[in-house]
C-alpha cells in the first residue's frame, strides 16, 4: 500500500515539474552571427563593390546593359545558412535601390545600388568651347562662332545613350536647323527617350578658362573654335621670347583645349596666353610655388625621446629645425607595450641605400595580436586593450608634387595571420603577403574625420569603416605602390601622383608604408621585412 502511495505522488510530482518545466521561458540569448554578402556575379557589370560596414552592394553596369533587367547570375554569403527576405539570384530591375533581408537569427538590412555610367557628347562644326550636357532634364548645348549660319550648322558628333545600340530619330545627318531648339528621340531597349538640343551664337572667338601654377608645372585651359589651329605661349617675365605649345602637346576635347607646361623654375613669375587661329587672349601672369622635401626622408635621425623602449624617428637635439619634432610615427607604441623584444620599427645601419640608416619594418606576432612593421606620417594615439589601437594620419602640407621616389627592398612570406580582409575577396590565409607604400594629398576636416588639425584622418583598427579610403572625396591626389614579391636586393620605385583636380589645393599630406598592406585587419606574414630609404617628393 505504501508503496502504491509513493507511485502515485512521484506520479503527480513528474506531472507537476512537467507542467511548470513548460512554463518557463527560454531566456538564453541567440548567438550573433551577422550575414554577409562576400561575392556577386552580375551580367554586365564592370565592377561590384561589397561593403559589409554600411552592409551595401554598389554595381556598375556597362553602359549597353539594360539597367531594368539585370541578371545577377550567383550570390555568396559568408554563412551558409543566411536566409534571404527575396530570391536575390535572377533578373532583376536595378534602376532604383533595392533592400533585402539577411537573416542569421537576427536581421540585417543590405542595399544593393546600381549605377550606369554613359558617355554622352553632342560637337558641331565651328564650335567655341565645351558643350554642356544637362543629364538629368535631358538637354545639350553647344556655342558657335557668330559667323555659323543657325540654320545651316553641321552636327560633327552626337551620343545621347549607350554605344551601338542606341537609335536616334531624327538622324545626324537630318540635324541641320538649329535657329530653335531641336527634339531629338533616342531609343534603347524598347524605351524612349527625348532629348532637347540647344545652339547659341558667340562673339567669343577665344578664352582662357584657367591657370593653374604648381611648383614646376602649369596647368592651362581654354576654349576657342574647334576647328582652328588652338594652343598655348609662355614665357618668363622679363623675356622676349615666346615658348608655343601646340600640337601633340595640347588635349582638344570639341572647342576646350588644354596642356601640361613642365620644366619650370619654382618661385619664378611667367606670362601666358591662349590662341585659336589668329585670335589671341590677353596675357595672364603666374608664379610656380616652392618645393618641399619631407623632413627626414632618409631616416637618419632618430632617438628615444619618446620612450627607452623604441627609437622615434625625431630627435630634439638635431642641428636641423624640422628634425627636431615628430612628422614620422610608427606602431611601436603599441607593440612594445608588452615588451621591448616587440618593436616592429628601427632604424637599420646594416642594409641601406643612403646615408648611414635605412628604416627597417618588420612584421610580428605580438603575444595575441599580429602587427605589421609600419611607418607613417601621423601620431599614434592609444592601445585599445588587447584589441587594437588608434592612429591620425596626416601632416600639414599645401603643395602638390607629381611622384613620390624612394629605395626599397622587400621579403615577404605565406600570410600565417589571417583576421579578416577587404570585402573584395582580395587575399586569403597562404597567399603571399604583400607590402605598400602610398601617398595621398587632401584637404581633410578633422571634424569630419575624426583626427587633430595636425593629423586630421584617424583610423581605429577595431572598426573597419574608419579604414582609410583613397576614394573619399576629401582626397585630391593619391598614389600607391604595392609589392607581392620578394625583391632581389634594393629597387628604386617611383609613384606617380593621380590628381582628381588640377586647381584644388591640399591641406595635408599622408605617406604611409607597411611590410604587411592589411595589417590594419591584423592580417599578415610574420616573415615579412621592408626596409625603406631615400625618400624624395618630385615636383
Amino acid at each position: 500500500m505504501k508503496r502504491i502511495l509513493s507511485c502515485i505522488l512521484f506520479a503527480i510530482y513528474t506531472a507537476f515539474t512537467v507542467l511548470l518545466t513548460g512554463c518557463i521561458e527560454n531566456d538564453v540569448p541567440l548567438p550573433v552571427i551577422e550575414p554577409r554578402i562576400t561575392a556577386m556575379d552580375v551580367e554586365g557589370a564592370l565592377d561590384v563593390m561589397i561593403d559589409s560596414q554600411t552592409r551595401s552592394v554598389k554595381i556598375t553596369l556597362d553602359e549597353t546593359t539594360d539597367i531594368r533587367s539585370v541578371n545577377i547570375r550567383s550570390i555568396t554569403f559568408e554563412h551558409s545558412q543566411t536566409q534571404a527576405s527575396w530570391n536575390i539570384t535572377g533578373v532583376h530591375d536595378l534602376s532604383e535601390k533595392l533592400s533585402v533581408t539577411l537573416s542569421i537569427y537576427q536581421d540585417y538590412v543590405w542595399s544593393i545600388i546600381t549605377e550606369q555610367p554613359i558617355a554622352r557628347y553632342f560637337t558641331v562644326a565651328g564650335q567655341v568651347g565645351g558643350s554642356e550636357i544637362d543629364t538629368a532634364n535631358r538637354r545639350a548645348m553647344v556655342y558657335v562662332n557668330a559667323n555659323v549660319r543657325m540654320d545651316e550648322v553641321t552636327v560633327t558628333s552626337l551620343k545621347l545613350g549607350p554605344k551601338e545600340i542606341s537609335t536616334y530619330s531624327p538622324t545626324i545627318e537630318q540635324l541641320r536647323d538649329f535657329t530653335d531648339k531641336v527634339q531629338v528621340d533616342v531609343m534603347v531597349h524598347g524605351r524612349r527617350e527625348t532629348w532637347t538640343l540647344f545652339a547659341e551664337q558667340t562673339e567669343t572667338i577665344v578664352e582662357m578658362i584657367s591657370v593653374d601654377a604648381w611648383s614646376a608645372v602649369v596647368w592651362l585651359k581654354a576654349m576657342g573654335i574647334a576647328e582652328f589651329d588652338n594652343g598655348f605661349k609662355y614665357r618668363r617675365k622679363g623675356d622676349s621670347d615666346w615658348i608655343d605649345v601646340h600640337g601633340a602637346a595640347v588635349t582638344v576635347d570639341g572647342g576646350v583645349f588644354s596642356a601640361c607646361v613642365e620644366g619650370l623654375t619654382p618661385l619664378t613669375e611667367y606670362e601666358c596666353c591662349a590662341y585659336s587661329g589668329e585670335n589671341q587672349t590677353e596675357i595672364h601672369a603666374f608664379t610656380t610655388e616652392s618645393v618641399y622635401q619631407i623632413p627626414n626622408s632618409g631616416f637618419e635621425i632618430f632617438s628615444n625621446t619618446e620612450s627607452t623602449k623604441y627609437y622615434s624617428f625625431y630627435n630634439p637635439a638635431s642641428s636641423v629645425v624640422e628634425n627636431r619634432t615628430k612628422w614620422w610615427c610608427s606602431g611601436n607604441k603599441g607593440s612594445t607595450t608588452v615588451g621591448t623584444s616587440y618593436t616592429i620599427t628601427n632604424p637599420d645601419q646594416q642594409d641601406k641605400m643612403e646615408g648611414n640608416y635605412s628604416v627597417k619594418l618588420e612584421s610580428k606576432y605580438v603575444i595575441i595580436k599580429f602587427a605589421a612593421g609600419n611607418i607613417f606620417s601621423g601620431e599614434f594615439v592609444r592601445v585599445i586593450g588587447t584589441s587594437g589601437g588608434v592612429v591620425n594620419f596626416g601632416r600639414p602640407f599645401t603643395l602638390r608634387p607629381r611622384k613620390l621616389s624612394l629605395w626599397l627592398k622587400y621579403q615577404n612570406g605565406p600570410i600565417d595571420r589571417f583576421n579578416g580582409a577587404p570585402d573584395n575577396g582580395s587575399v586569403k590565409e597562404g597567399d603571399m603577403d604583400r607590402c605598400q607604400v602610398f601617398v595621398a594629398l587632401g584637404d581633410w576636416d578633422y571634424r569630419t574625420y575624426g583626427g587633430t588639425p595636425e593629423s586630421p584622418v584617424q583610423v581605429n583598427t577595431t572598426d573597419r569603416s574608419t579604414f582609410f579610403k583613397s576614394d573619399s572625396e576629401a582626397v585630391i591626389g593619391y598614389g600607391a605602390y604595392v609589392g607581392d614579391k620578394a625583391t632581389d636586393g634594393w629597387i628604386k620605385v617611383e609613384i606617380p601622383i593621380e590628381y582628381v583636380s588640377v586647381s584644388r589645393k591640399p591641406t595635408h599630406i599622408i605617406v604611409s608604408c607597411a611590410a604587411s598592406m592589411y595589417g590594419d585587419y591584423f592580417t599578415g606574414s610574420t616573415s615579412s621585412i621592408l626596409w625603406i630609404d631615400g625618400m624624395e617628393l618630385v615636383y
